[in-house]
This record gives C-alpha cells, structure tokens and sequence, in this order.
C-alpha cells in the first residue's frame, strides 16, 4: 500500500474510532453516575466500615475521571495516546470497584470481558498487548489475593460468602474470558481494517484508470482532430468549387467523394465516441450465431469484392447464444473487416463457428495476411494503436470491451502457416455481474 493511501486509512480509522469513543464516553459517563447510586445503595446494606470509606474515594475519583475524560473528547477530539490512557483508567477503575462490591464474587466482574473487546477491537497492536496483560495481571492479582484470605472478607456480608470452588471456576472463567474478548476484538479489527484497505485499493486503482483513460482521451482527441482535418479540407475544397459553379451540373465523382469523406468521418466520431462513453447494459436475447454471421458476411460482400478478397464460410450448424445482438453483431463486424483489410488481393477470409468442450461458443475469423508484427502484438489492444492509413486505433479496443461485457473475450494470435486469427470467445449465457454497463477500465484496459 502506497504511504499516501496509508495515511488516509489511519486518518479515516481513527476518525470511525473516535465517533464510536465518543459514544462509549458519553455512555460511561451518564450510566457512570446510575451505575454509582446503585453501588452506594448495596454497600450501605454492608457491615464492613472499610467498604463504606472506599465507595467515598470511588465515586469522587470515578465520576472526576468520567466528566473529566468527557469533556476531554469534546473540547479536543481523540488520539492513539488518549484512547490507550482512557483504557487504561477504566480498567483500573474497573477492578477497583470489583475489589470493593465482592471481589471474584462481584458482579462487577464480568465487565472485564465487553472492556476488553473493545479495547482490542480499537486500540493498535502495541497497546492492545499491554492492556491485554494489565487486565490478566490484575485479575491474577485479585484472584491471589481473595483466594488466600490476604484482605478482610472481600463478599458483600447480606450475600454470605461464597464457596472456595466456586471462586477458583469464576477466576478460571474470567481469565478464559479475557482470552476470548481480546481475541474477538483484534479479530474484528483485521477484518474492519483489511475491509477499509481493500476499499481504498479499489479506489486508488479506480483513480488510476481514470488517469489513464484521461490520457488515452486526451491523447486520442489530438488524433481524431488530425484524422478529421484532411477529410474536412477536401469536403471545404469541394464545396468551395461548386459555389463558384453554381447553376451547373456537378460531377458524379465530386458528389461522390463528399459522400465518402462524410462517411469516413462519421466513423471515426463513432469509434471514438463507442470508446469513451461507458457501454450501455446488455440487451439479451437468445440469438443463433450462425445466422448473425451470415449477416455479416452480405454486408460486408461489397467491401470484399473491391479489395479482391474472397469470403468463405465453415459452420457446423445452428450455434445459440445469450447475447446482446447489436453489440455481437459490432464485435464481429470489426473483426470481419480488419481481416479484409489485412487479406493481399486474391487472398482469402474464413469465418467458422464452434462450440467448446467448456460451454462456450466461438466465432473464428482467419485472414490470409502478414499476421501481427511482434511490436504490434502485445499492444494490438490498446487504444490508438492501428496499423491502418485511415484507422483510428479503437476498433478493436472497443470490440473487446464488449466482448468482456458478454463475459467472454476478443483474442487475436498468428497463424504458423501465415495470416492472422481473430477469435470472439462467448459464454452460452453471460455470467449475472456482467449485465451492469462496463467501467472504464474494462475499455482503457482492454489490452
């Protein structure tokens, strides 16, 4: 974990820790007082003049420490320091009012154990093992002490005095106890603070992508605004020329070249507009892939009909899918045209369908090509990278984030014999979290 993101997870702990104090604080100090009357009621029904003599001292020093530390917190908030001092105070105050309502036979006593708790659960690893053993220590003390008769009668004298068996099983249970608590709270404090780690490790890798997709985008709009500049030129220059005609029939091939310069342009404001939106949830239907391949195939006969290539098809039959049609059919779009693209005249693209021993469903597309450079292949997915005169780089980062949205995935790999082989992997039925839109490291990562 990074020092800076470290801080920050100290800073928020302690900021929980203080709120939770804040409560306990408030909570001692109010019970504190309801909690002193009864013991002042139950000692007055006591003998024992030392009894009396120790409650005075007790609740002078005990409700001083309460409004004191209250006010404390109030007026100054909370630190590592004051919290293990706090602790520390009331566990000795604590065992104090266990000596004087009873010893191992207070009732007071099984306060040690909730004390305990949530020290381990808020204080820090070298603090908790100190109050751990303070509480053990002082507990070993009292049971030393009451078991061997070292004090006056320790039990309150209207409850009679409890059975030597008995008081060793309370001491036992007590230490027991202790074990337990502490045990419990650091238990949950790993847990509270690897749960707050891991958040802050999502956001730190969140902001990171989001770094990162800043870049690509801005990177990226420094290219799409060169890409455009050529094709507006040409339509600027056209336009200019038939102003100065008009009134005059224009030539076919002007029109047509605006048509396509058009065109191109509103393909590359596509791709980079498909990239840096977040994807759309999914759509689903049950769809036939052999079918949408077809499709594919006729739109794109005319295409390969100017580059000289031809398309064959190999399919064995019927192939369904839960998918989001659109986005499958832009997937294979993609692949079907670069594999044109990248196919010398008189070469050929083969598009086959098959189905996986693991369940899921494979749409292949081989070109006939020069295949991937090894410069190219490592990064052939990352966004702006194309080998195309007029390409924009985000076609197949694109491709691939839908494909990963499917849960399935877009590879490309070289043949041996030559050519190039795009495959779109797809699950049967997409996996439940993937029907959600695609975070954006899903696109600017794609690669």
């Amino acid at each position: 974990m990074e020092p800076r993101t470290r801080r920050s997870l100290e800073a928020m702990r302690l900021k929980h820790v203080g709120h939770i104090f804040g409560r306990v604080v408030r909570m001692r100090a109010y019970f504190g007082a309801f909690l002193m009357a009864t013991i002042a009621g139950t000692t007055l029904m006591d003998t024992a003049p030392w009894r009396r003599v120790w409650l005075l001292v007790q609740m002078v020093v005990s409700l001083s420490f309460f409004f004191y530390e209250l006010r404390r917190y109030e007026r100054e908030g909370i630190s590592t320091r004051g919290l293990f001092i706090n602790f520390a105070g009331g566990l000795a105050l604590e065992q104090s009012l266990t000596w004087g309502t009873g010893g191992l036979a207070s009732p007071l006593l099984p306060l040690i154990a909730p004390l305990a708790f949530v020290a381990a659960a808020l204080l820090p690893g070298a603090q908790r093992k100190v109050l751990m053993a303070a509480e053990l220590g002082m507990v070993a003390v009292l049971s030393v002490v009451h078991l061997n008769g070292w004090t006056p009668p320790l039990h309150l004298s209207f409850l009679g005095a409890p059975p030597r068996e008995l008081l060793i099983a309370i001491s036992v249970c007590t230490f027991l106890s202790i074990f337990a608590a502490n045990a419990m709270g650091s238990a949950f404090r790993r847990t509270v603070e690897d749960m707050l780690a891991e958040s802050f490790q999502q956001r730190d890798e969140l902001l990171a992508t989001h770094r990162t997709y800043a870049r690509t985008l801005e990177a990226l709009s420094g290219e799409i605004a060169h890409e455009l500049k050529n094709p507006l030129a040409t339509v600027k220059g056209l336009t200019q020329l038939m102003q100065r005609e008009t009134g005059r029939a224009q030539p076919q091939e002007r029109l047509e070249v605006l048509a396509g310069e058009v065109t191109r342009m509103q393909g590359i404001l596509e791709e980079f507009l498909n990239f840096s939106r977040p994807l759309v949830p999914l759509s689903l239907s049950e769809v036939d892939l052999s079918a949408l391949c077809d499709q594919a195939l006729v739109l794109h006969e005319g295409v390969a009909a100017e580059h000289g290539v031809t398309i064959l098809r190999d399919s064995e039959g019927p192939l369904h899918a839960v998918c989001d049609t659109r986005k499958v059919r832009q997937v294979v779009m993609n692949l079907l045209l670069n594999a044109i693209d990248a196919s010398p005249r008189g070469g050929q693209v083969l598009v086959s369908l098959e189905s996986a021993s693991t369940g899921d469903v494979r749409v292949v597309i081989r070109d006939s090509g020069a295949g991937l450079s090894p410069e190219l292949a490592s990064r052939v997915f990352e966004a702006g990278v194309t080998t195309k005169k007029r390409g924009s780089g985000l076609g197949l980062t694109v491709a691939r984030a839908l494909a990963r949205q499917h849960g399935g995935d877009v590879t490309l790999r070289n043949e041996v014999a030559g050519g190039c082989v795009a495959e779109l992997v797809l699950p049967r039925e997409p996996p439940a979290d993937t029907l959600g839109p695609v975070r954006g490291r899903e696109v600017s990562h794609a690669g």
